[in-house]
This record gives structure tokens, sequence and C-alpha cells, in this order.
């Protein structure tokens, strides 16, 4: 295993003739300076620091690590909500956007490496005690859901929701939680990690609970804008690669560990 990621690192920064080395030596754009977003509640991957306009989390940390390897500096950038950090980098104005799932509407505007950097459960919150039933997206038919604006659940899910589900989209997942926790909503479509720490903050832990069966289980990524000026095949290779030797050095590891348990100070 260790040969072949070798192999496939080897592989992927030379396939276009440039290596580490060449990249923290050769021009690139705006002044060596690429501009991050992500999501303002996705910890531990991403999330607004508290009483801060600043990004945090283990996708922020792996980023300015990898270009700082390179001699290029982040400039990490907080949008109030996912769906205005998504429009942001769709028009190129930042540069890349963290950790979106893959879908056949965001190739059309983003850049996707080969590999994700994280593997990522979508789930349905629920209010405990209360009768629901979930064995496959047509159960779904009869109750009233939330999720938050231009989140996508995979794309079975996504083309569902647009003629059979009666889902109502908001800005942000603690309006969806405080929807569940009222009886406005029968459901919450979230993402594991970031509807549980929204449940934790708002001590909701004893009235709502995930259901057993997910949703889907898929990869999270950094892409890049089609319209950036970083939207090169030799960045995209190195991401691509250096994700690899963080995983093969248990990097990724570590920076879980410490982003969970400072997730779970703070929720």
């Amino acid at each position: 295993m260790l040969v072949s990621l070798g192999i496939f690192i080897f592989v992927s920064q030379a396939a276009f003739g440039i290596s580490e080395a060449d990249l923290k030596k050769m021009p690139l754009p705006n002044n060596r300076i690429i501009k991050i977003t992500g999501h303002p509640q996705y910890p531990p991957f991403v999330w607004k620091e508290k009483d801060k306009n600043e990004l945090t989390g283990i996708a922020i940390e792996i980023l300015k690590m990898a270009f700082a390897e390179i001699n290029v500096k982040t400039e990490i950038i907080f949008v109030e909500t996912w769906g205005r950090a998504q429009e942001e980098v769709k028009l190129g104005h930042i540069d890349i956007l963290v950790p979106p799932y893959k879908n056949e509407e965001r190739i059309q505007f983003y850049k996707f490496s080969n590999k994700p950097i994280f593997m990522d459960e979508t789930v349905l919150f629920v209010k405990k005690g209360k009768k629901f039933k979930f064995t496959k997206l047509s159960d779904l038919k009869k109750y009233k859901g939330v999720a938050i604006i231009n989140d996508s659940f995979g794309t079975e899910f996504d083309n569902f929701e647009k003629s059979d589900l009666n889902l109502t989209r908001l800005n942000e997942t603690e309006q969806c939680i405080k929807f569940l926790e009222i009886g406005r909503a029968d459901y919450v479509v979230a993402g594991l990690y970031s509807g549980l720490s929204i449940v934790h903050k708002l001590k909701l832990n004893d009235s709502i609970s995930i259901f057993p069966k997910r949703i889907i289980i898929t990869g999270m990524y950094a892409p890049i804008s089609l319209k950036s000026q970083w939207n090169k095949p030799e960045i995209e290779a190195y991401l691509d690669s250096k994700i690899m030797e963080y995983e093969n050095k248990g990097i990724i590891k570590k920076l879980e560990k410490k982003y969970f348990e400072l997730m779970n100070k703070l929720y």
C-alpha cells in the first residue's frame, strides 16, 4: 500500500511535468495568494469561530498547510451563509470552497479533485418519541422537512426533492433544528456532525435524535472555481498528492482528533 501511494503521488505531480519544487518558484496567480471560503456551520470540518468572523476546522488547516509548502498564502474569507459561499466561488470571486459533496450540478461550476478530503454522512434529525417511518425516500412524502439552502444530499435525494418532497430550505442549520423542535417540521436533513453540533449547542439532546437510516455516505471536497485563475491542472494534481501524503503520514487523523475535541468543548 505504501508503494502504491508513493506511485500515485509521484504520477499525479509528474503528470504535468511540474514538481513541488517547481511550484515553489514558478509564477502563480494573485501574487501567490489564494482565497478560500466554506460552510459557516459544518464542524469539525469547517465553521465560524465564536465571536469572530473567521473560519476554522480540519479542512481549513489542511489547505493552509498544503499551500504553505509551495509558498502560497491563504486568505480565509468568512461568508455568512452556505448558499452565498457557494455563489461567491461559483462566480470566481473566491477560489476554493470547502467542503461540498460532488454532484452533477456542481461540476458545472467547480473543479473537483479525484479524491475527497473526508467522508461524510447525511442523516435525518427527528423528534424523540414521535412516530416516524423511513425505509425509502418515498416514505418522506407525507412529512414536512427542512434543510439549508443550496445543500446537496446526493443526486438521488436532490432529484427526488424537486418533484416529490415537502422540503423547506432555510439559511442556517440552527434555524432548521429550531423548526423541528417547535413542530414546524417533522425532520431535518443535515450532515451528521454539523447537525449534532447544533443540537448540542441548543441543549436539545433529550428531545432530538438521529434516525438510524442514512440518506447517503459520500465524500467532501475542496474544489476550485472553474472561473478562478487557480484552476490549473498542476494545482489540482498537487492538492491530490498532498491529501494522499497527509493521509499516509497520519496527519489527517491527528487533525480530526484535534478538531473533534475542540468541537466537543465548544458545543
